[in-house]
Order: structure tokens, then sequence, then C-alpha cells
């Protein structure tokens, strides 16, 4: 009571420290807009009735950031769809201000639930997350729509067969309306960085291979490119031939991710072979290229949601330095395995971000009992006992793992 008498600028000056320090400690999470799925509800807006953003009256009095807009057409497609667009927390502040944009295939799911699966990727709270840690430039995110039953057509460039049933390619017009339907429409209406190193193209599944088709014949528009899990293998592994001795063998100006759940079976092997014909081809892993296995990872958004802060922090931000590294293996593997175990060496930086090692090197305690050989540390056993296999990634990581070879 002493000094609240006598020096009472004093207790003024303490009550506004502590004020302010609560705000210092408050996590930087927590003044995100988009942090439950209550404050995510879009604006919608028909395509025939939109005019750009800046001069929305609606749009700028509620700093509106999520916006579908419906009945989109495909000139060429002779079909119409809804685009879902996020606006980064400082759209409407800088009116000059200008930003990168990432266009995504199956666009409903990108920030909204699947009609498929029921999931969602959530990439507006996670590029907010992003952006508010100062770990990504704002970017604006473009989902544009699949039509359900047309889908694996519009995003194949070539036939191929899906559930037993003939499938007549399409991606040759669904290119033409992203590049020339779409993206001229977003340039117009909202502030873009319209040139290629600030326009990127992500897809999933088949999505993937449609994003890896249009990025590569069209390098010029894109220059990054994020699958998941991509059905690269579609139509009797064309794509690959392409790699190895066709249109796609030289070396793009692009930046590549590629991902894969541990669990997706055959795509895990078509992932592989993507990442090694592409490092076949120049690209420089870690740098141009990076490729992850997601241990337990499946086939679905759940999944996918899960490497967005991944993908966003290599398309769009710093990715740090490696931290530690992890090996997901097998510890028992058995003489009479047909199927080639192999070690999943996954690095973990600083930001956050996660990657699969696939330059590191391996060696084997008892060699006599164990090799490792191929690309991504396949492990052939070759006598029952225990040994311990040691990796040390290209970053100079090491991880030690005990492996039992029974009969």
């Amino acid at each position: 009571m002493e000094i609240k008498r006598k020096y009472p600028w004093l207790v003024a000056l303490m009550c506004v420290f502590a004020v302010l320090s609560i705000g210092l400690i408050k996590s930087p999470i927590s003044i995100i807009p988009f942090e439950s799925r209550a404050s995510t509800t879009p604006v919608n807006i028909s395509a025939r009735n939109f005019i750009p953003v800046d001069m929305n009256k609606e749009f700028q009095a509620k700093k509106t950031r999520l916006i579908v807009i419906e009945d989109f057409q495909a000139i060429m497609l002779n079909n119409n769809r809804s685009l879902h667009v996020y606006l980064p927390p400082s759209y409407y502040d800088d009116k000059e201000k200008k930003f990168p944009v990432l266009y995504v295939h199956d666009g409903k799911s990108v920030f909204e639930v699947s009609d498929w699966s029921k999931e969602s990727l959530n990439m507006h709270t996670q590029a907010d997350k992003l952006i508010s840690e100062g770990k990504i430039k704002e970017i604006i995110i473009v989902g544009i729509d699949n039509i359900g039953e047309l889908r694996t057509s519009e995003y194949s460039h070539w036939d191929g067969v899906d559930m037993g049933e003939p499938v007549l390619g399409k991606g040759d017009l669904y290119e033409d309306f992203v590049i020339n339907d779409v993206k001229p429409f977003i340039d117009k209406n909202f502030r873009t960085l319209a040139d290629r190193d600030n326009t990127a193209l992500m897809g999933a599944s088949i999505g993937g291979l449609a994003t890896f088709n249009i990025g590569f014949r069209h390098s010029e528009v894109f220059s990054k490119l994020a699958m998941l899990s991509p059905y690269l293998g579609w139509g009797d592994n064309k794509l690959y031939d392409m790699l190895s001795t066709g249109v796609y063998k030289d070396k793009k100006p692009l930046k590549i991710w590629i991902d894969v759940g541990s669990k997706e079976d055959s795509f895990v092997n078509m992932a592989a072979n993507g990442v090694l014909l592409l490092m076949n081809n120049g690209y420089k892993y870690s740098d141009e290229l990076v490729a992850y296995e997601a241990p337990d990872g499946e086939h679905s958004e759940r999944f996918w949601a899960q490497r967005i802060e991944s993908v966003l922090l290599f398309l769009f931000g710093n990715i740090g330095k490696p931290e530690s590294m992890k090996l997901y293996v097998d510890n028992k593997i058995y003489l009479s395995d047909k199927a080639i175990k192999h070690i999943n060496s996954v690095v973990t930086y600083d930001s956050g971000f996660i990657m699969t090692e696939v330059l590191a090197n391996y060696s084997v305690e008892k060699p006599d009992l164990l090799k490792i050989a191929g690309f991504g540390g396949g492990l052939l056993p070759l006598a029952e006992g225990v040994t311990k296999i040691t990796v040390k990634s290209s970053t100079g990581l090491t991880a030690q793992e005990s492996i039992t070879i029974l009969k």
C-alpha cells in the first residue's frame, strides 16, 4: 500500500507491463481467424455476378477470406464447377500488395469436407498458422472442384482403366481449363503475382498425376509442383517412359514435392520410381526435389492433411535446418520374405518440415547377416541373427536400429 500511495506512476507502469506480458506470451495461433471449423463458413457467389474483390464492398467490409465462386465455366470441357478461394490475413490491409498463388485440384476438400471421404485438407488453418509464425509467405490458395464421375477422365492425359472400366483421358482439355480459364480469372479478380516464379500447382492421387503432367508441359506457367500420393503408374506406366526416354526426360526449372503413405501399397513403389527417375534426370534432392514417406499414412485427405505444413514450407517458405532423424523399419524380417523391406529415414527440421532422406549412407554391424542395397535402403536378409544398422544422412545426422533376421 505504501508503494501505491508514494509511487502511483510505478503501479500504473507495472500494470501496463503485466498486460503487455500476457499478450507477448500468448501463442501466435490464438490470433488466427481460422482456428476452428465454426469460423470457416465461406461466402458463396456466382461467377456470373463476380466482380474484382477490391471493388466488392461486402467483401471489403467483412474482410471475407474464404470465397466459393459457383458455376464457373470450363469452356473447352463444356461444363461448370466451383472454385474455392482462400485469401491471406493481410489481403484487405494493403491494397497494393500482391500474392503468390497455389492452385489445388479436388477443390472442395481443400478447405471444406470432401463429398467422397468426408475429410478435409484444412489448408486455410494450416496456411494461417505458418503465416502467423512467419514461416511462409502470405499466399492465395485456389481449390478447383472436380466433377465426380468425370474426375478420372479430366485428370488423365492418356487413356487407362479404372475399376475395370476403360477411361478416355481428357487431361489436355482440363489443362486448358486451368491455364486459360481459371488462372486468368484469378489474376484479373484478385491481387496476384501472376508470373511463373509465384505460381504453384498441387494435387493428390490421380490429381497428383494431373499436377505432374500440367506442370511439366507448362513450366512457363508453374514453377512449383506438389504431388500427394500421386498415381504415377496410371495407364500402363506411361509416365515413366516419358521420364526415361520421352518428352519429360529433359530437366525443367521446377521445384517438386512427392509424398506417399507407408500403407499405400503400390503407391509407395510408384512414388519411389518417380523420384529415382527425376534424380536421374538431374533434379537435386532436398533442393529442387523432396520426397516423404509418411509412416502409417493412408490414401485420404485426413492423412494428406498431416503433410500440408511441410508442403507449404517447401513451396513458399524456409525449411530451416535439419534437427533429427528417425528410422522407420521393420525390426523383424524373414529370410522367406518375398517383398523387399526398406528403411524410411525421416528427417525433421527446426521449422517442423519433414522429409525422407534418400541419399543416406548405410552400414551393417554384421554384413554376413544383412545387406542394404538399392534406392532408398532396401534390406536383403542373408542369414538368421541380430545385427545393428547405422544410417548417416547427407546432412550429417546419424540414427541406428537393431534388426532381427528370422527363418
